[in-house]
């Protein structure tokens, strides 16, 4: 079972509620999305390791090829469906909340897409400092690429995919739908103040038994 982990994501509270949701939503679904990402690539490895053959690639891999070739959509996938594949025991849940100016968000999950989430905001926070920075195509490029090789589990996973024989094409639509997006869709909500920058909390104690 993947690790569990806990972020405090600091910010403003003096908005207004449709910015509020729009941002929990935004958050959800790029939680979602990367750790979809994440366990893909993973049971990808674990069948590889137990029949001892590459997978199939392609433009798409499970869990959306079986939906895929039954409806003959496109990639990508919607945001509904890639909820649907988080178990209840995985998905990301509020704990905390202090709505002051400035106030904050406390979130309990899996660990990986926590950090991923984390590191993203935190490194576009320190950019923001700069008041001559301005985010071209160009530098959105190199944001990416510096996700890729500086995020040590979003690099670990690409190495992993590559050993199985991924292309940068095969790589391209997970990326791009399922870590790319999602996190570029958290930046409104740091150019609001909704999201300032983010840092690890402490888990809550386990429950005692009755």
């Amino acid at each position: 079972m993947p690790e569990q982990g806990a972020m405090r994501v600091n910010g403003h509270g003096d908005v207004e509620v449709q910015y509020i949701t729009e941002y929990l939503r935004d958050l959800r679904h790029a939680y979602n999305s990367i750790l979809v990402f994440d366990g893909t690539l993973e049971r990808l490895d674990r069948s590889f390791r137990r029949y001892g053959y590459p997978p199939y690639f392609g433009e798409f891999v499970p869990p959306f090829a079986p939906r895929l070739s039954r409806s003959r959509r496109e990639w990508p996938p919607t945001e509904e469906e890639v909820a649907s594949l988080i178990p209840h025991s995985e998905q990301l849940v509020l704990t905390k909340v202090q709505l002051q100016s400035p106030g904050f968000w406390e979130f309990l999950g899996k660990l990986n897409p926590l950090e991923v989430i984390r590191q993203y905001l935190n490194d576009r926070h320190e950019q923001r400092k700069d008041r001559e920075y301005r985010e071209s195509a160009e530098a959105r490029r190199l944001k990416l690429e510096n996700l890729q090789r500086e995020n040590t589990i979003i690099r670990e996973r690409i190495q992993l995919a590559r050993e199985l024989g991924a292309t940068e094409r095969d790589l391209a639509p997970l990326l791009n739908e399922l870590v790319f997006r999602p996190l570029g869709g958290l930046e409104r909500h740091q150019d609001r103040g909704v999201i300032e920058n983010v840092e690890r909390s402490q888990l809550p104690p386990p429950d005692r038994p009755q």
